[in-house]
């Protein structure tokens, strides 16, 4: 019997592991997909897209274009081609030069695409959108939060039949944190690895999926560091439950021993 509970006791904690690092992945995806994430790293890919593959000429030239139609208008609209968007730019925006009218052309585009209802589920999308925007829009990090609940709730569940499973019941902490802290421990790696790929491949890919390298796994450390700080805060109230009892026990022993 008692090696009949190890054994699931060892599968159980296994599949624990498992589940604690999928949960740290998932986290992950789920706050890097932050519009406030998001937006400051598709700024800096078109931006640097822009001065790659347009010439200072063109820009300028184009900053002419915008800055002799505001002398007549309040702002400068335009349709894109690529993107088939509709560009609207006040002239407040215009009059500060080029830079600043690529800001607000990247802020609207990571706004349109950030925040557009996608109609199909985010794997379905896959096959359906054209565009690979929808990987970095709302609805993705609303589809890795879902995923995260899903294994939240399958670690708790988890975590219930180790303590059903235990023998001492005042290793329960100890072990949970120890799983939580070996299962949060890849994102380490993750994070250490997404910045090698960028720094590395950077001729070999386009920029664009470094970008979405660094966007996805932007916050992996602060997960990390989440997931160790709660893993070594139950390991610590383990240790301190099995002291407790040790003095417990041995104000007893010593009252017994009084006694006689």
């Amino acid at each position: 019997m008692n090696f009949i509970r190890g054994s699931l006791l060892v599968l159980v904690s296994t599949l624990l592991l498992i589940s604690f690092l999928v949960l740290g992945i998932f986290a992950t995806l789920n706050f890097s997909l932050r519009y406030e994430n998001v937006k400051p790293q598709i700024n800096s890919f078109i931006s640097e897209f822009v001065k790659k593959e347009v010439s200072q000429e063109v820009i300028n030239e184009q900053a002419k274009i915008l800055q002799t139609s505001c002398k007549t208008n309040s702002n400068y609209s335009f349709n894109d081609e690529t993107t088939n968007y509709t560009f609207v730019i006040p002239c407040e925006t215009i009059a500060k030069g080029t830079d600043e009218i690529i800001n607000k052309e990247s802020a609207l585009l990571i706004d349109e695409y950030y925040y557009k209802k996608y109609e199909c589920g985010f794997l379905e999308c896959f096959n359906e959108q054209k565009s690979p925007w929808f990987i970095v829009s709302q609805h993705a990090k609303d589809f890795w939060k879902k995923q995260f609940y899903i294994i939240f709730i399958v670690s708790v569940l988890l975590m219930s039949l180790i303590y059903l499973l235990m023998e001492r019941k005042n290793n329960f902490t100890i072990l949970i944190g120890s799983l939580l802290i070996s299962g949060f421990l890849p994102l380490l790696a993750l994070s250490g690895i997404s910045k090698f790929a960028v720094s590395s491949f950077a001729s070999d890919f386009p920029l664009d999926l470094n970008s979405m390298i660094l966007i996805f796994f932007g916050k992996a450390i602060n997960v990390f560091w989440t997931g160790f700080v709660t893993g070594i805060i139950l390991i610590i109230f383990g240790i301190f439950l099995k002291l407790l009892k040790v003095g417990i026990e041995v104000e007893e022993w010593l009252e017994k021993k009084g006694e006689k």
